[in-house]
């Protein structure tokens, strides 16, 4: 009863399994860096796009395709993880690589006369982030989180040959001077990482058929097709087409031939095309396994946290159980020595008292008997 009673009403003997959710404060940030990352994504888009076609200069073409097609591929990296803060850090510190880019000579030789429309496109993005970020922190926290971003992007800049952004994870964690364990202690729940995962396939969706038809542009600009031979070129397929079934219903017997020469001509347009397609699927499958391992790691990440939840609460258990025992054992021993004590002067009372009395009794009766005598 006493051990029953001590375990009911200690708080401490409870194993529960339930998720931590995100605070409200990492739940904004999230949907904060979402809603920049799809606006910045139009803005560059709408800018690379027009001066792809105010531009008749390959090179200033083809740098602006990579521009957008690097930028999508960052975001779609960048914006999605699991850590809402790290997925802003991560996208401010490459919004701020870029400005610091196209402010250098190499900008110059790289976009041309149009350098100062991208240093503008990337100011806006990066006035963006830091405003609405600002709304999130306090003044002095934002100003240490301004700082770190600024560094980082100061001390890993950008180069015409290096436009690839790496991610700040470990110097993020160092930024926070915490134990890489305590760095993130939860990914939210369930509903939460779906929601997540569901945002990042969405824009992962859309942005696989931008991709796919910038790469395809960005390929034939590097093979020397400039916009009019694209559409010279689609215009001729067209026309093989219409003479394809023209000859399909008048001459049927000269079928083959023709496709054949159809074939023959399609060929080598087709043959980089389906390079490049199946480069765009490999990378696809590999982002897919990519976040199936994220997933993965982030549930073993929450079953080992409360693996080691419940063992330290086992052991804490088994250590009051012992301490409880104890205790009543030596509580019990010392009442034990105490009602022996009792019950044995008890008994000496009851024993003795009576032959005690009638022992003097006895002799005062005699001594009246005597004195009787005498007399």
């Amino acid at each position: 009863m006493v051990l029953g009673f001590c375990f009911s009403s200690c708080s401490l003997i409870k194993i529960e399994s339930e998720q931590q959710p995100l605070t409200k404060q990492d739940l904004n940030i999230r949907v904060l860096t979402q809603s920049i990352v799809n606006q910045a994504s139009h803005r560059i888009e709408s800018a690379a796009d027009s001066i792809i076609k105010s531009t008749s200069q390959a090179d200033l073409q083809t740098h602006a395709y990579r521009w957008k097609l690097e930028s999508i591929n960052t975001f779609k990296n960048t914006a999605f993880q699991s850590s809402p803060k790290l997925a802003l850090m991560d996208t401010w510190t490459y919004m701020l690589q870029v400005l610091n880019f196209v402010k250098t000579d190499a900008a110059q030789s790289y976009y041309g006369t149009y350098t100062p429309y991208v240093r503008q496109i990337s100011q806006v993005n990066v006035n963006d982030i830091e405003q609405k970020a600002r709304g999130f922190f306090k003044p002095e926290r934002f100003k240490q989180y301004q700082n770190f971003a600024h560094q980082y992007a100061e001390t890993h800049p950008f180069t015409k040959d290096n436009l690839k952004h790496n991610s700040v994870r470990s110097e993020y964690i160092d930024f926070l001077k915490v134990p890489d364990s305590l760095a993130f202690t939860t990914v939210g729940t369930l509903s939460e990482v779906v929601a997540n995962f569901s945002d990042k396939l969405s824009y992962s969706t859309q942005a696989a058929g931008k991709e796919f038809k910038w790469s395809t542009e960005l390929m034939l600009k590097e093979k020397g097709f400039d916009s009019l031979q694209i559409k010279k070129v689609m215009a001729t397929i067209e026309l093989k087409v219409d003479r394809l079934s023209a000859i399909a219903e008048n001459t049927p017997e000269k079928l083959n031939m023709a496709l054949q020469s159809f074939s023959s001509d399609m060929s080598i347009l087709f043959f980089s095309l389906n390079d490049q397609i199946e480069f765009i699927s490999d990378r696809m499958s590999l982002e897919r396994k990519a976040i199936d391992t994220i997933i993965m790691r982030e549930r073993l990440a929450l079953d080992q946290m409360i693996l080691r939840e419940r063992e330290a609460l086992s052991i804490e258990a088994s250590a009051l159980t012992v301490k409880v025992v104890d205790n009543a054992m030596v509580h019990i021993k010392d009442l034990t020595g105490t009602i022996l004590f009792y019950l044995v002067l008890l008994f000496a009372v009851l024993l003795f008292v009576p032959f005690a009395m009638g022992y003097f009794a006895g002799k005062i009766h005699q001594k009246n008997k005597e004195h009787q005598q005498d007399k």
